[in-house]
Order: C-alpha cells, then sequence, then structure tokens
C-alpha cells in the first residue's frame, strides 16, 4: 500500500489526469485490501434479493385472501425494493468506512502527508466508493426485480422489465444506493468517527422520515418531500405521492445530496488538521 501511495505523489509527464487515475489506483488498492469491502457488498446483495423476494412469495401467498381495494392499492414495482431499505444503511457504512476507518488507525496521516491534495483524495474516494456501489446496486435490483416479478405471476399484476416505468424505476434503485454511499463517505469525513457517522446515516435515512411523517399537515409533506427516503420512492413507485416532487424533481434532488455535502466535507477537510 506504502508503494501505491507513494507511486500516487509522483506527477507524471502525462499531468494531472494521470495522477489522478493513479490516485484513484491507489484508493482501489485499499478498498479492496479488507474483507469488511467484500462481506458488505455480499450482505446488500443477499439482503436486497433476499427480502425483496420474501415480500414477493408473501404476498402470492395472500393474494387470493385480499379484498378488492388492498389489490387495488398494492404497488407490484415498489415491492420488488422493499429488501434495499435496509441495504441501503449497509452500502452507507460502507462509504463511512471508506474515509472514518482512516482516522481511526491513523492511516489518514499517512495519506496526506504523501498526497497533500486532500480534496483530491476525497474525490478518489467518491469515485471508487460511488462506481462500486452503483454497478453492485445496479446488478442486485436487477436481480432483485426478476426475483421478485417471478414470484408475484400467480397474482397477475407482475411486471416485465418493458413495463412501463420498471427500467427506470430499477436503474434508479442501483443510482440511489451509490447516492447513500457518497451520503456515507461525507458524513465520514465530517464527523471523522466511524459510530457517530453511522448514527447520523441511520437519523437521516430510518428515524427523520418516521419523525417528520408524525408532524401534522401539512408539514408532514412539505418537509418530507425533500427527504432521500422519500425522494427515491417516488422514482420507483407507480404511483407516486402526488403531494411530493415529481419523479424528474425528486432526481435532481436526490443527486444534490452527495453533492452538498461532500462539498462540505471537501471544505472541512481544508480548513482542519487529520
Amino acid at each position: 500500500m506504502a508503494a501505491t501511495i507513494t507511486t500516487v505523489t509522483r506527477l507524471t509527464a502525462a499531468g494531472p489526469l494521470a495522477w489522478f487515475r493513479d490516485l484513484i489506483r491507489a484508493e482501489t488498492v485499499k478498498f479492496r485490501a479488507t474483507r469488511s469491502t467484500y462481506y458488505a457488498l455480499l450482505a446488500l446483495v443477499v439482503v436486497g434479493i433476499g427480502v425483496s423476494a420474501l415480500v414477493g412469495q408473501a404476498m402470492a401467498a395472500r393474494w387470493p385472501h385480499l379484498s378488492p381495494l388492498n389489490r387495488a392499492s398494492f404497488d407490484p414495482l415498489s415491492s420488488t425494493f422493499r429488501g434495499f431499505e435496509i441495504g441501503q444503511l449497509i452500502i452507507g457504512s460502507l462509504g463511512v468506512l471508506m474515509i472514518s476507518s482512516e482516522y481511526s488507525s491513523g492511516l489518514i496521516r499517512t495519506t496526506f502527508a504523501a498526497i497533500p491534495q486532500r480534496r483530491s483524495v476525497l474525490m478518489a474516494k467518491a469515485v471508487v466508493i460511488g462506481v462500486t456501489s452503483l454497478i453492485v446496486g445496479e446488478a442486485a435490483a436487477f436481480a432483485g426485480f426478476l426475483v421478485s416479478q417471478d414470484l408475484l405471476g400467480p397474482t397477475g399484476v407482475s411486471l416485465s422489465i418493458s413495463s412501463p416505468h420498471a427500467l427506470p424505476a430499477v436503474a434508479s434503485t442501483g443510482l440511489y444506493l451509490a447516492v447513500i454511499a457518497l451520503l456515507g463517505l461525507a458524513l465520514g469525513a465530517l464527523i471523522r468517527h466511524t459510530p457517530g457517522a453511522v448514527v447520523a446515516l441511520f437519523a437521516l435515512v430510518f428515524v427523520l422520515p418516521g419523525v417528520i411523517s408524525a408532524l401534522p399537515a401539512p408539514w408532514d409533506t412539505r418537509i418530507g418531500k425533500w427527504l432521500p427516503d422519500n425522494l427515491a420512492g417516488q422514482l420507483v413507485s407507480l404511483a407516486p405521492n402526488p403531494d411530493y416532487l415529481s419523479r424528474t424533481s425528486s432526481l435532481i434532488v436526490l443527486l444534490a445530496y452527495p453533492v452538498v455535502l461532500l462539498t462540505a466535507a471537501a471544505w472541512r477537510l481544508g480548513r482542519s488538521d487529520a
């Protein structure tokens, strides 16, 4: 690892772009060096697909006993991605560990001593965790969709990937997981303490939506429509909530979350010691 960092610190004749590629390569080596990375990604896939399959199987078993009203209100698309509600905490925690583990071990001092461009380090970490979580998330979302819809076959309401809005919903699920991973990285850089950053992430994606939904109308929707979980819900639902943001607006706001928090993290990295 030290040799990789040393290689990164040498600005090659090709210029900053080649140097940044070397930096990404170094961060990839560190990312792959720990078993927790593989365990977390495996857990994301297993939980995401497994829970979605259980939901599909349970709904198929209950379908003959449901009332017409309950059948009409069932959304076969959003139910496909129930498992990823848990998976988001797994991938978000991995994003936290991407940088907080270096603060805990003291390795971050070595990294910044070798690479004084701290914002570049953060950007390289964002590329590695963002691309990895996007690829794994998209693969898991696609597999979860196929498995869940196959199990929903007996209900007569199952969807194919060519059904209206099915493919965008699958793509949005993988994208959402990448956003959460980047939020975890940003929180890890801001808080610099693994338990604290994970708790902050948990509060943002799990606790805060419940608290906001308990507010009296219309504040529950006025505030709730800006939360990441509800923004993602608009993207994966066949019937989006008309009181929330549109799908396009939801996507724009969702993508703005990591931009804002990573900008704040970069600002703090430039103004404080490791």
